[in-house]
């Protein structure tokens, strides 16, 4: 007799009534966000076991305690699942050469090795090199992919020239990221250069150097190979259009980044029609050291490659003149683009100047007609945009859930700024407080399913912070510098991953991430923000007292009976 509906609704439920299939699917989503944690359910039964085991070792991440002497009679459990499951191992520089080697060894099936480089010299017998522990009868059988990792940019002369074709097998490197190097402005790639041309499998290569960088020089009868992913940061593109069709094959580039990079040259020396298969496009101009200035025309030239001949991004990060780049060529890609940076290169370094902003009905086109964008990154002038019609507009991105919001300082140099007012921290807070409002508004007037994403992540960068940076040197921002206020600063409003999906508040500082009050010296170190309602509060709080006359927009915009009910607690570290 068959069982009722009601009766099977009634029956207890666990994972273990799932599919094989679908508890394997479940569980490399555990691996890629917590491995511990999948390690662990191999634990719960011999069944979680069996299909636990081969995720877990499919990757080996190599340590002190596998590599080390007498581990394989320490861990003979571990080496014989190495065995029968890995299939890609990762390792790091300074591990015992000897004991990867054995590791290595034991893996049947060798698909990928990572190498990641943790100091900044390399020498064979004191570091140890891939070229030292894979064994080349074991390579060649499997087509193993080699992908190396914070490689040290040094040039090598004489004798040494060919250091990194002999520290590197060229016939396995698929994968090529440089570190940033120390000294900066290396002149000569030679030895760099020697690798690449040799690694003709190659397919990622990401170039960091500093400043103005340098370039490749290369010969009428060398040619690059074939790369889907190309990241070049402060090289400074000087190549022809017949050095290009010579020297470089883009025919099967799927993501190029672009930063710190006269732009303007490289776009006359590409063929647009080698580009038409970028999935990801990053552009960042550095011309600073040109004769002119050519990033209006790198602007057009940036419109007409996004709309006319790329075919279908998924990423656009640009930094342009924006009023010259028409939106027709972002909405281009409407229905594939998930994550748009469209930033002015005025910035907000200067508070004395004025950052380009989009029109909020311009903005709010953009959200209408890119149904897909989860990421967003903008310029907020508050004296270019009336910012409530700007941070609805915003929100008309359904499917948004990431935002950078880029704004200038409320602070002026010369302003005497009174003990516990932090007119940035208030005005951050507020504006994270309207925005998730606005979401508020959204969901309650939709149809049930059918409201915008909640935020997971938001950042205010004020004033143009950076981790790495110079702050304003003006004599009236030293002096405010040395009484502790900042025109540069950065606001992270977060969801975190646990089942509360609370919303932490921070602020990020130069040198790691800052707590906005330290609560005394015990360990106390984080302030949740929580919304208690899902209305704005009208609670009366003191208003705020503005020494200097600001944008009358703005400072309405801040007043404290525009943000929501927050509740701050204090969490045990």
């Amino acid at each position: 007799m068959a069982t009722s509906p009601r009766r099977l609704a009634e029956q207890p439920w666990s994972l273990n009534d799932l599919s094989s299939e679908l508890l394997a699917l479940i569980l490399e989503h555990l691996r890629d966000i917590d491995p511990p944690s999948a390690a662990t359910s191999r634990r719960l039964s011999r069944r979680f076991e069996a299909v636990a085991t081969p995720i877990v070792y499919h990757v080996l991440c190599l340590n002190e305690s596998i590599v080390s002497t007498g581990a394989e009679a320490r861990y003979p459990n571990l080496f014989r699942n190495v065995a029968a499951h890995t299939n890609h191992v990762v390792a790091r520089s300074n591990l015992d050469p000897f004991g990867i080697k054995r590791v290595l060894d034991r893996v049947r099936r060798l698909q990928s090795v990572q190498w990641d480089y943790v100091v900044a010299e390399f020498n064979s017998g004191l570091l140890w090199l891939p070229s030292d522990v894979l064994k080349s009868e074991q390579t060649r059988h499997h087509t193993t992919k080699l992908h190396v990792q914070g490689l040290p940019l040094r040039e090598f002369e004489g004798h040494l020239r060919d250091t990194y074709v002999r520290a590197i097998p060229t016939d396995l490197l698929t994968t090529l990221k440089l570190a940033s190097p120390a000294p900066p402005l290396t002149t000569r790639l030679n030895s760099l250069k020697q690798l690449l041309l040799l690694s003709r499998r190659l397919e990622t290569f990401h170039y960091e150097d500093r400043g103005q960088g340098t370039n490749f020089k290369f010969s009428p009868s060398e040619r690059m190979p074939a790369l889907k992913e190309l990241v070049l940061k402060s090289y400074d593109w000087n190549h022809s259009r017949e050095d290009v069709n010579r020297n470089w094959d883009f025919s099967r580039l799927e993501s190029l980044d672009l930063v710190s990079v006269p732009i303007f040259n490289f776009l006359v020396s590409v063929n647009f029609s080698d580009l038409a298969n970028l999935q990801r496009l990053h552009c960042e101009d550095y011309s600073a050291h040109q004769a002119t200035d050519k990033r209006q025309d790198a602007t057009r030239g940036l419109h007409l490659l996004v709309k006319k001949h790329i075919r279908a991004l998924h990423s656009l990060s640009l930094t342009c003149h924006i009023s010259s780049f028409p939106l027709d060529g972002i909405l281009a890609h409407a229905s594939t683009l998930r994550s748009l940076h469209f930033r002015d290169h005025v910035g907000f370094g200067e508070e004395d100047r004025r950052c380009p902003t989009l029109w909020p009905a311009d903005l709010e086109t953009l959200g209408r007609q890119l149904p897909f964008v989860h990421t967003l990154e903008i310029d907020m002038d508050i004296a270019l945009c009336d910012p409530p019609e700007f941070l609805r507009a915003i929100c008309a991105f359904k499917k948004l859930h990431t935002l950078t919001l880029h704004v200038q300082t409320v602070l002026h140099p010369l302003e005497i700024v009174h003990p516990g007012m932090d007119r940035d921290h208030d005005a951050a807070v507020r504006t994270f407080g309207y925005l998730i409002q606005c979401k508020q508004d959204l969901e309650a007037r939709a149809v049930p399913g059918c409201g915008p994403q909640p935020w997971r992540h938001m950042t205010i960068n004020v004033g143009g912070w950076r981790r790495a940076m110079v702050r304003r040197f003006s004599a009236a921002w030293r002096r405010q510098n040395e009484q502790g206020v900042f025109a540069e600063r950065c606001f992270i409003l977060e969801r975190d991953g646990g089942s509360s999906g609370r919303l932490t508040f921070r602020e990020e500082r130069q040198g790691g991430w800052k707590t906005e009050r330290q609560l005394e010296k015990t360990g106390r170190r984080l302030l949740a923000l929580t919304l208690r309602r899902p209305r704005l509060s009208t609670t009366a709080t003191a208003p705020l007292r503005l020494n200097l006359p600001t944008c009358s927009v703005w400072n309405s915009f801040i007043r404290p009976e525009c943000s929501a009910h927050l509740v701050f607690s204090s969490l045990e570290v």
